[in-house]
């Protein structure tokens, strides 16, 4: 998952973008592992104060500057309108955007997801991007057909029992679910492909498996072109 979001990332700055907007980026770091290749992409945080409180006591501790294309922008993405804390922190809707949004979606109500989703198919500029995983619906007939699936349910249940799963899109319905919501599918992986691509050496030898439910999508905002 790292490796596929650093490539979005980096492909991002590479290519001048002049906005990138992480979607609850908790501790991610790539502001700062890739501060050398941003010249003058800006980059927005989004994430609940708590966490971003103790990140920023993280970099003081570490003695890492903010850098000063990064913006923190405090927000309850279940309670707050995503486009009124990002406007009001300084982004811009005619700006060609990346949105990053990893390992959050699964997290959140299907309400807050929808308007995550509308905020970029009705507002984002038409170049723009959301990158994001998310997980396919599991039920006690399907679940063994993936592979490590029953065992992360488990490890869910008995370690982080206070993060329960609350969206998923039934296997096959992405299309679908996204064109509903104005925005067309630019690449999607699932579980296979992802290994595929990131889990095989140069050899060609598979080196892990990836928990089969999650899958990897980018999306931009349909056109009527």
């Amino acid at each position: 998952r790292t490796a596929y979001f650093d490539h979005l990332f980096l492909e991002a700055l590479q290519d001048h973008s002049p906005q990138i907007v992480i979607l609850g980026a908790g501790y991610d770091t790539r502001a700062y592992r890739f501060a050398d290749s941003n010249h003058s992409t800006r980059i927005f945080e989004l994430d609940v104060p708590s966490t971003q409180a103790r990140k920023l006591e993280c970099l003081r501790k570490g003695h890492i500057a903010v850098s000063k294309q990064v913006t923190y922008v405090p927000i309850d993405f279940n309670r707050e309108s995503l486009g009124d804390e990002l406007v009001k922190a300084g982004y811009t809707n005619d700006q060609k955007t990346l949105f990053i949004w990893e390992g959050v979606t699964y997290y959140l109500e299907h309400k807050a997801v929808d308007a995550t989703l509308k905020f970029v198919s009705h507002t984002a500029h038409p170049e723009s991007t959301l990158a994001f995983d998310y997980t396919i619906s599991l039920t006690d007939e399907n679940r063994h057909a993936y592979y490590g699936a029953t065992e992360f349910a488990e490890t869910m249940r008995v370690r982080h029992g206070g993060e329960a799963l609350l969206f998923s899109i039934a296997e096959g319905q992405i299309e679908t679910f996204l064109a509903q919501r104005g925005l067309a599918i630019v690449t999607h992986l699932d579980n296979t492909e992802i290994e595929t691509k990131f889990l095989t050496s140069e050899g060609g030898t598979l080196i892990g498996h990836l928990t089969g439910h999650f899958r990897f999508v980018t999306v931009s905002p349909q056109t009527n072109e």
